[in-house]
Order: structure tokens, then sequence, then C-alpha cells
């Protein structure tokens, strides 16, 4: 499972496993005058989005009544799919709200179909792991890098900009 698989010195799937808590503020809005600004402002809030639908999922093990697919395709929605399969096998579920700090690093208006870099500070510190039955929290290795750094590409699929991959490093931020 990807949140107990940060370890230092291992090379980490961790995508989040709660409810995202924004560390940032968002940016404000902007006029229709900049498509660039306002691009950046619509492509972080499908990410957050992201990050809540898949922390719902996490919660319960389960993709049921979130909207996760409406955010993440590809390789972000198989590696939440697999996740999930793990937690549940286990009898396991998540509490605790990741923090996340996206960063819009590029951004290709131009291309048929939009494309973006996010680069992000994931804090999975105050995400727990639970036994799905007792409730009680599962013991997760000490020295897992509970900080870290996570590169994200996203495409703009019409109106819409969908989350298809997610690529945590071992390496903190």
């Amino acid at each position: 499972m990807a949140l107990a698989a940060c370890g230092s010195g291992n090379s980490s799937e961790d995508t989040g496993k709660g409810p995202a808590t924004r560390t940032s503020t968002p940016a404000p809005a902007t006029s229709s005058a900049d498509p660039e600004a306002t691009a950046k402002v619509q492509l972080l809030d499908a990410y957050r989005h992201y990050w809540d639908e898949k922390a719902a999922a996490y919660a319960k093990a389960s993709m049921s009544g979130t909207k996760l697919e409406a955010y993440a395709k590809g390789d972000a929605l198989g590696l939440a799919q697999s996740d999930l399969k793990n937690l549940k096998t286990s009898g396991q579920v998540t509490t605790g709200k990741p923090r996340i700090d996206p960063q819009v690093t590029s951004l290709d208006l131009q291309k048929k179909v939009p494309l973006a870099e996010i680069t992000d500070c994931v804090d999975v510190s105050a995400w727990k792991v639970l036994d799905a039955k007792t409730k009680s929290e599962v013991a997760l290795p000490k020295n897992r890098r509970t900080k870290y750094v996570s590169n994200v590409t996203a495409e703009r699929w019409g109106k819409r900009w969908i989350v298809l991959d997610v690529k945590p490093e071992d390496r903190a931020c």
C-alpha cells in the first residue's frame, strides 16, 4: 500500500490517503483576459478535488460513492485502484488528511490536448492507517518518508483537467 511504502531509501508510489488539506491559499480568481492564469486556477482546483475524492475512497477502501474517476485517469487512477485493493485485502482504511502544496511547473495550452505539470509537496504525517473493524491504528515503519515531492501530469479534456500520472519521489520537501 502506498501509505506504508514511503520508507527512506525506497522508491515510493504514495499518492495519499485522506482529504487533502490545502497548505497554500488558492489562487485568486482571474479574469478571462488571462487564459493561462485561469487555466492554472482550474488545474489546481481539479487537482485538489482529485485528492479529496481519493481521500474519501481510501477512508472506506472503495471508490463507490466517490467521483475519483471524474478527476483521475490512466496511471493515476490505476495506482489509486491498486492502493484500494490493497487496503480492502488488508482490512484497512485511512483517517486524517494529507497536506498538499501544489505548484504549476509547466503549462502548455497550445497543444491539441493542453498539458500541465504540477510539483507538489505531500505531507502524509497526519494520515493514519486503521484496522477497518477495530479502528485501531496500524503500525507503520518509523523511518517511512511522510513528507515528499510528487510530480503530477494532467491534461485538459474539454473543459476539465484530468490527473493522468502521479509520481512520488523518494525525496523530502
